[in-house]
């Protein structure tokens, strides 16, 4: 009788140690939470989007979640340790000039997405001349964009046209169509839907050289007290843009659920982002782009005497530790 019960409450030692240990066992497997604040929901978050429908975070043990904000808020909240990252390098970048403790740290692509879109009765940049010019307000990149454009055409954007603060995307295709405005710079999905109706494509922004676009911030606090949490989503972040280019099916099937798009404008939109994903430096930027356009977003909007150092923007420190355990070179 004392066997038997001797037995039987070493088994129950036993079933209570098995529980304990697979209760502390799914406790440290639980993912962690990570918190992302994007301003605006568009296709040049699909890095984010496949990173999170293909798995990645996941084999990372991350909880990616993320909640759209206005940018002056995101600002706010990285510095109070609310949230991790931000979808808005360049308002952190701004923020940071003037002193904040922020930084740069991922650059999905080292070229803008944005594709200048004009009226049907606009079929080349030139035509532009003596027109109005759709924005999202003054010194934003949507006007930066189209400058750009009117630059690389020989016009001078100060002289040959009129910038209107138009608002999103669904007002200034109004506007573009009962001819308020003729042209405006527009997310790569929209171009293509554009296109399609009779809009002209009049330049694609990825094919005139280095903007480093979509980029995300975190806080200087967050750098060096949640580092490896950070390298984690990082990780995650560089091999959604291998996936992207790589997979080409997988990446339009996660991207038409998320955006609800029929297949060719997808697979348009795709096509711009390959041209834009760097896959010699996925996440980073080179020294000396990075340099020019801090110059041309920041120092010259804000009329700065200098361009503030490299350093007190940008901190690609993490990334490149990922670089390393992932073989790729990365560019200086």
């Amino acid at each position: 009788m004392a066997t038997r019960l001797h037995r039987c409450a070493h088994r129950i030692l036993l079933v209570t140690l098995l529980a304990a240990i697979m209760f502390c066992s799914a406790r440290d497997l639980r993912a962690e939470l990570f918190r992302i604040a994007l301003s605006t929901r568009d296709f040049g978050y699909l890095p984010l989007y496949v990173g999170m429908r293909a798995g990645m975070f996941a084999q990372e043990n991350l909880d990616v979640q993320w909640i759209q904000v206005g940018s002056s808020v995101v600002v706010t909240a990285l510095l109070a340790g609310e949230i991790d990252v931000a979808g808005i390098a360049g308002s952190s970048m701004r923020a940071a000039a003037r002193g904040a403790p922020l930084k740069a740290v991922f650059f999905p692509y080292h070229r803008s997405l944005f594709v200048l879109m004009g009226a049907p009765s606009i079929k080349r940049v030139q035509d532009l001349k003596g027109k109005v010019i759709g924005t999202t307000g003054p010194g934003g990149t949507t006007e930066l964009a189209a400058s750009m454009v009117l630059q690389n055409h020989n016009m001078d954007p100060r002289k040959d046209v009129t910038f209107m603060n138009i608002g999103g995307a669904e007002t200034s295709v109004i506007a573009m169509r009962n001819g308020t405005i003729h042209a405006r710079a527009f997310n790569p999905d929209a171009a293509v839907l554009l296109k399609k109706q009779g809009f002209t494509e009049l330049a694609v922004l990825a094919d005139m050289g280095p903007w480093p676009w979509a980029g995300y911030s975190t806080s200087d606090a967050h750098l060096n007290s949640r580092r490896d949490k950070l390298k984690r989503w990082t990780r995650a972040m560089v091999k959604s843009l291998q996936f992207i280019k790589t997979r080409k099916d997988e990446t339009l099937k996660i991207a038409q659920g998320e955006f609800n798009h029929p297949r060719d404008v997808i697979e348009g939109a795709w096509e711009i982002c390959m041209k834009a994903i760097d896959a010699q430096n996925p996440g980073g930027v080179s020294d000396d782009d990075m340099h020019k356009n801090i110059d041309l977003t920041i120092t010259q909007p804000l009329k700065l005497s200098a361009s503030p150092p490299l350093a007190q923007l940008v901190d690609f420190s993490v990334l490149r530790e990922v670089h390393k355990e992932l073989g790729i070179a990365g560019r200086k």
